[in-house]
């Protein structure tokens, strides 16, 4: 088939000849659109994300329960939809898992395995992120020095009686641990070192699910993050970088003591 020449003259007499393929200039999409409720800055899906992400991290659910999208959204007041896009989202932490025909649930404590290969990812990368952070030691400890002080704080605290029944107080126990490692990364010059660290966070409190509710691992994490900063105090990069070691071969040992074996090593 003869294809029209765009813009070749026509004779005289003769009727237009419709082009085979037809250009169309489109309308911006929100032409005739009637007017919507303006959204809230931070979004509803956001809030309801929060929201459940706060739940699990408190433990409010137990590990592997069910978590019913209708039950979520009858208790935060909302449509079951942004509750599905929540758990979506949350699937990827990996705090919450989907099974075909079964719906999410929380996610099952890890297995040994599973602990040991993140302990062993954390051990590449956090004495190696200190080491950079020593570089500057003079920067670092003051943040670091307040961050062992805020951990000490909520150690003491986790460790009176009947404060593990108490979920907020724990998680922001750990928050504190966390608090402690995270001024390293923050020191550490490199921002991608860092967010290989922070990416492993979700992961980092699945593990701790294995402590169960041991008082013990308070006591135990106040004196490793005591010797990392004594030598951070003392300016030997290499000894601190040891202790922030002998520190996560502790953890592991810790956290395997009751975890359960994967499937494949019975």
């Amino acid at each position: 088939m003869n294809m029209p020449v765009l813009g070749a003259p026509r004779r005289r007499g003769t009727a237009p000849r419709t082009p085979s393929c037809t250009l169309f200039v489109m309308k911006p999409v929100a032409e005739g659109l009637t007017k919507l409720s303006p959204l809230s800055a931070h979004g509803l899906s956001d809030d309801v994300y929060d929201a459940i992400l706060n739940i699990l991290l408190v433990g409010q659910f137990p590990p592997a329960s069910p978590l019913s999208i209708d039950g979520l959204a009858r208790s935060m007041s909302v449509s079951p939809t942004p509750v599905r896009e929540a758990l979506a989202r949350l699937e990827h932490t990996g705090l919450v898992t989907r099974e075909a025909h079964r719906g999410y649930r929380v996610a099952p404590p890890m297995s040994r395995k599973q602990i040991a290969e993140l302990v062993d990812v954390r051990l590449i990368l956090e004495p190696n992120a200190l080491l950079r952070a020593m570089r500057d030691p003079e920067a670092l400890l003051p943040p670091l020095e307040s961050a062992f002080t805020e951990h000490k704080e909520w150690a003491a605290r986790v460790t009176t009686p009947h404060a593990l029944e108490d979920p907020v107080l724990v998680k922001r126990y750990f928050e504190s641990d966390w608090l402690f490692h995270q001024v390293i990364l923050d020191h550490c010059d490199n921002r991608y070192l860092s967010r290989a660290v922070n990416a492993l966070s979700f992961s980092v409190h699945r593990m701790r699910q294995a402590l169960g509710t041991q008082m013990s691992d308070a006591s135990a994490a106040i004196d490793e993050h005591s010797r990392i900063l004594e030598r951070v105090s003392a300016g030997d990069a290499a000894d601190a970088a040891d202790a922030m070691t002998e520190h996560l071969e502790k953890v592991l040992v810790r956290s395997t003591s009751d975890a359960p074996e994967d499937p494949d090593e019975r």
